[in-house]
C-alpha cells in the first residue's frame, strides 16, 4: 500500500526540511543518546533508504549487544501533469526521524532499555530481516503455546517442627 502526501493521516507533511538535513538531525538525535556504531544505507534512486545500528548496554546485569534497523518509510507525491509519480524524500525522512526520537525518549523516560524500544526493529544474522519479520508470520503459533507451569512449591517438614 502506497501513502501519499494528501493523505488526512500523515504527520509532517508541511515540512521545508530537506531530506539530507534530517538525516544530519538523525546522526544528531544517534549521538546525544550514546549510540556510536551508526551505518546509513542512502539508495532514494531505488527507494531504499535505511539506518543501522548498533545498542550496547547492560540490562538486569547483563551485557547486550545488538542491531537495529530503521527503514524509512516511502511517502509518495502523486502524478501531475508535469511530473511523474515519486518519493518525497524530505517528508519521508521527518517521518523516520520522529520515529527513531520517540523511541529513543521513551527508553529514557520510562526507564526502559533501547534494545526493548527498538525490539521489533533488532537485525537478525543476515542484518536484512529485523525481529518483527521473523516473528510476525509465527504469531498465530505463539499464541497457541501454553504457559509453562509453575515450580511446585516444596515446604521441608523438618523446618516446620
Amino acid at each position: 500500500m502506497k501513502i501519499y502526501t494528501d493523505d488526512p493521516h500523515l504527520p509532517y507533511k508541511t515540512t521545508r526540511l530537506n531530506a539530507l538535513y534530517t538525516k544530519a538531525e538523525i546522526d544528531g538525535l544517534f549521538a546525544k543518546w550514546g549510540i556510536k556504531d551508526v551505518y546509513w544505507h542512502w539508495d532514494p534512486e531505488h527507494n531504499d533508504v535505511y539506518v543501522m545500528f548498533k545498542i550496547h548496554e547492560e540490562i538486569d546485569g547483563i551485557p547486550v549487544n545488538v542491531s537495529a534497523r530503521v527503514d524509512c518509510p516511502v511517502i509518495w507525491d502523486h502524478k501531475t501533469r508535469n511530473r511523474a509519480e515519486a518519493p518525497n524524500w524530505n517528508i519521508s525522512m521527518r517521518v523516520m526521524y520522529w520515529y527513531i526520537k520517540s523511541h529513543l525518549e521513551a527508553a529514557y523516560l520510562l526507564q526502559s532499555s533501547k534494545a526493548a524500544a527498538f525490539l521489533p526493529d533488532l537485525s537478525g544474522k543476515d542484518e536484512k530481516q529485523t525481529l518483527k519479520d521473523i516473528i510476525i508470520p509465527h504469531i498465530s503459533d505463539i499464541q497457541k503455546l501454553t504457559a509453562l507451569p509453575k515450580a511446585p512449591i516444596v515446604v521441608d517438614q523438618a523446618e516446620e517442627t
